[in-house]
């Protein structure tokens, strides 16, 4: 049999290009504000521009994305750089390459049926976290000990995040909750009263002490980045190019491009979420040593083996794949 000429040409250059592209396994959590830039940079193609063929797990919880890059399941982990100082408490050597955002972009509503009206009042009231032992109730201990109070003094509950979230703090599951991304102002539309609120600048200096407090960020075993520099550089680059394109669109265009199993249902809370993360995105990626030593000091208020162990932060983060 014949082939046509121009069939064979493009059977052979999309073979030789497939074959050409590198292999990297990345894990994520459901796209939202907080993982934005990981999956635009998938959405976009630039990963694929930078000759990458990325192959997308998407895990529910940020522990599990630890997991998968502790158990070298997975070569890149979009998690929260928190998970790399405990795994330095522990002796193992995850970095944080990259960060996405200078906020963790939470804040902490109140339900709208109860009398709280400030962080000192959930003295003897309960809360929501994502998960017991997550970055949110770190956070969530430290306002109680900023407000007075110890964490002991408050009740605490796993209540996921999102639509479960906001459904367990309606439902007066838990008389409060942290909160991420949209669910705050669906949230608040619908009666949640604002306890803290760390989606800007000024807040995030006001709750955690810096203007700059990385949280969502890229993590990888050292030994992998230190076998594949070239592959670090070019995640790291899409991932930039990403943040770029996002930084460059409006919040209406930004949605436009999230595909619509990932759409929350509530438009104009979706778009607010978007404008109050977007001033908060990372320009460069790079995570400095005052920043880190924030998170840490946050860490420490709520782990013990974090706050007794003798972490050297150099080796916590590194910007080598950025430049």
């Amino acid at each position: 049999m014949r082939w046509p000429t121009a069939l064979v040409c493009l059977l052979l250059t999309a073979c030789g290009t497939k074959s050409s592209m590198t292999e990297v396994r990345l894990v994520v959590q459901t796209p939202s504000t907080n993982n934005y830039p990981t999956h635009f940079a998938q959405w976009l193609g630039f990963f694929q521009e930078e000759g990458l063929h990325v192959t997308i797990s998407q895990i529910a919880g940020a522990s599990k994305v630890l997991e998968a890059v502790v158990a070298s399941s997975a070569d890149v982990g979009s998690g929260v750089y928190e998970q790399a100082l405990q795994m330095a408490a522990e002796g193992r050597d995850i970095k944080t390459f990259l960060t996405f955002a200078r906020s963790p972009n939470f804040a902490i509503l109140a339900g709208p049926k109860n009398e709280i009206r400030r962080i000192a009042d959930l003295k003897g009231k309960s809360v929501g976290v994502s998960s017991l032992g997550s970055p949110s109730q770190f956070y969530l201990n430290h306002l109680l000990r900023e407000a007075g109070l110890q964490p002991e003094q408050v009740s605490t509950a796993g209540v996921g995040m999102g639509a479960t979230a906001a459904a367990a703090l309606e439902r007066g599951q838990v008389d409060a909750a942290v909160l991420f991304g949209s669910a705050i102002t669906a949230e608040q539309s619908r009666g949640g009263r604002m306890l803290a609120d760390a989606r800007t600048q000024e807040g995030v200096r006001n709750l955690l002490g810096t203007d700059d407090y990385p949280a969502s960020s890229l993590l990888a075993r050292s030994e992998w980045l230190t076998q594949h520099p070239e592959e670090a550089r070019k995640v790291s680059r899409a991932v930039l190019k990403a943040l770029a394109w996002i930084r460059d669109h409006s919040p209406e265009e930004i949605l436009a491009k999230v595909p619509a199993e990932f759409r929350v249902g509530d438009v104009q809370a979706e778009l607010e979420a978007i404008r109050m993360a977007k001033p908060m995105y990372s320009l460069d990626g790079r995570v400095n040593m005052a920043s880190a030593q924030a998170v840490r000091t946050v860490l420490n208020e709520s782990l013990d083996n974090v706050r007794n162990a003798k972490i050297d932060l150099v080796k916590t983060f590194t910007n080598e794949y950025l430049q």
